[in-house]
């Protein structure tokens, strides 16, 4: 087995270590808020559903067509996507104990008006407009 010195090993490196480097530097500086995948949505949910029925009881939430719905009180709902700002991981939930969303890739939170409140997302999350009519909940951009 032949020795090389770290600077020969660096040069015969070179371009390849370079491309991975680079690789990797343009994923992590990606678009925040890049969210065309869950941008445009509009479904109607009926309460009374076994799947949704737990959104009559504040600090509950369910995910739907990567729409994070959550009960924040008696009434009241927010609705963000399920999709971090910061790496596009869908891993967005409601916390009722905090009543804010949480990304628990990285831990960032945002609050229920989908604004970054701490964590590496400066951007906030893609917000929903909710309407009630007795029990269908709409959820749409």
């Amino acid at each position: 087995m032949k020795t090389i010195s770290r600077f020969e090993f660096l040069r015969q490196l070179g371009l390849s270590g370079a491309a991975i480097f680079a690789g990797m530097c343009l994923h992590s500086c990606k678009d925040e808020g890049d969210d065309k995948a869950a941008s445009s949505r509009d479904f109607t949910i009926d309460l009374n559903q076994a799947a949704f029925s737990k959104l009559k009881t504040p600090g509950n939430f369910v995910i739907e067509q990567d729409v994070v719905i959550a009960c924040t009180g008696p009434g009241s709902y927010a609705a963000v996507t399920v999709i971090c700002s910061h790496e596009g991981q869908k891993q967005v939930s409601y916390q009722a104990a905090s009543n804010d969303f949480r990304c628990s890739a990285h831990g960032a939170t945002f609050d229920v008006q989908g604004r970054g409140k701490s964590g590496p997302s400066s951007a906030g999350l893609r917000t929903y407009q909710i309407s009630l009519s007795g029990n269908l909940l709409r959820v749409f951009s």
